[in-house]
């Protein structure tokens, strides 16, 4: 017997971040692979070690060599990058390709909008733990 496995889209009402965005929602898949969900969380460990790290080095008196700073920002602003792909593919995986979100509006909203991003990661990240839940108290 071979499962055919849907993909499971819910919808995120923005309303909930702001009445101006009422009738605006996010499509989130919330049945991705655990390799999908384990490659999310590897970023977000790595991630924190990175910024750890790059805490580390500025908060001495000493000044840091700039070069190692540089270098660890710029793999802190990768490792944004392998995220914001990832919640692309998320929120894009809805049949209406209207809803498709592309990693280039993810990077322009997280950057105009630092709020709106923290809603919307958490958010997602909620609905697909819900919908975990749910599946564990049946």
């Amino acid at each position: 017997m071979k499962f055919d496995i849907p993909k499971i889209i819910r919808r995120l009402e923005m309303s909930a971040y702001a009445e101006e965005m009422d009738g605006l929602a996010l499509h989130v898949w919330v049945n991705p692979s655990r390799n999908i969900k384990r490659a999310f969380w590897d970023c977000r460990v790595e991630l924190i070690g990175l910024k750890q790290e790059l805490n580390k080095l500025t908060a001495t008196k000493a000044k840091p060599a700039d070069k190692k700073v540089d270098n660890l920002n710029g793999r802190v602003d990768g490792i944004h990058k392998t995220i914001y792909a990832w919640y692309a593919n998320i929120w894009s995986q809805a049949s209406d390709p209207d809803t498709h979100v592309a990693i280039e509006e993810i990077e322009a909203m997280a950057d105009e909008d630092p709020a709106l991003w923290v809603f919307i990661a958490q958010g997602t990240q909620a609905l697909i733990e819900e919908h975990n839940e749910g599946i564990r108290k049946n």
